[in-house]
């Protein structure tokens, strides 16, 4: 299992695909910036793919098949539990976290 980040929309979607806190989602397979659900290691990286002032973010853990993106820390996996909703505010101590640590 690897923990990470996830970015949203304002409607808590990605790619059509409607989230929820607390429930787990599963998919049959995991390739890299093409298919499964994808999120970062690092929460910097998500600040790539998600606008700052238009997105929710949340913090995640991904199971199941796995596989790297080469270029970041992204992540895409065949199952993914959104563990809460950390907002602005927490996606930013994530960071300071992950510089320090």
């Amino acid at each position: 299992m690897k923990k990470g980040f996830k970015g949203l929309d304002k409607n808590f979607k990605c790619l059509d695909h409607q989230y929820k806190v607390g429930e787990t989602y599963e998919t049959s397979d995991a390739i890299a910036c093409q298919t499964g659900f994808h999120f970062c290691e690092n929460p910097i990286d998500v600040f790539g793919y998600y606008s700052l002032s238009e997105s929710r973010f949340a913090e995640v853990e991904g199971d199941g098949k796995i596989d790297t993106h080469s270029a970041d820390s992204k992540i895409a996996c065949t199952k993914i539990k959104i563990k809460a909703e950390i907002g602005l505010k927490g996606m930013i101590e994530a960071c300071v976290k992950f510089i320090f640590d």
